[in-house]
């Protein structure tokens, strides 16, 4: 699957959650998660993402663990997505090494999820990096990321967000970008 995505930062948490509620979305209760993004290359791959770059990644949350590839697309917020729980990490983690992949940042958060209409929708209180929105659809790896994001964009305008609030980078690139 593709998953398109937009991510806006938050100033007022509460009045957002506030307007999702409005429009409908009822939020899970947060959980924490724990990323360990990998890469062959080191930082590099951070300063330079490109069509076609993956990133592999273990999440733990709570008593559960999952792996994760992204393959990027036209830009770090569009990637081919391919995820699967693991039983365990830490031999992932070892497997992972042996093929030449390394632990290159950890990002930590918060998250609450909620649907909004065909969105997920993702309230993220993220260490080091603050409050963020993210609103994605998941569609087929050939859709039009253009007229995805034209849906998303409006979903957001109806929640106060233009499209000048958009962040372009993911997390981990924040994360790599502060050190």
């Amino acid at each position: 699957m593709r998953e398109i995505e937009i991510k806006v930062r938050i100033s007022d948490m509460r009045a957002l959650e506030e307007k999702l509620r409005a429009q409908n979305c009822v939020l899970l209760p947060p959980v924490h998660q724990h990323d360990t993004v990998y890469s062959r290359h080191g930082s590099a791959e951070f300063a330079s993402a490109k069509e076609g770059d993956v990133i592999l990644r273990i999440r733990r949350e709570n008593d559960k663990a999952e792996f994760n590839l992204k393959q990027q697309k036209s830009n770090e917020m569009d990637n081919i997505e391919y995820e699967t729980e693991i039983a365990s990490p830490d031999a992932l983690h070892g497997i992972l090494g042996a093929l030449g992949w390394f632990p290159e940042i950890e990002v930590k958060k918060i998250r609450r999820k909620g649907t909004l209409g065909a969105y997920n929708v993702c309230l993220d209180e993220v260490e080091q990096l603050g409050n963020y929105m993210e609103i994605e659809k998941m569609a087929q790896e050939d859709a039009d990321p253009d007229a995805v994001r034209k849906e998303l964009y409006n979903a957001l305008e109806g929640l106060g967000f233009s499209r000048s609030d958009e962040e372009t980078r993911g997390y981990d690139t924040q994360v790599h970008q502060r050190h």
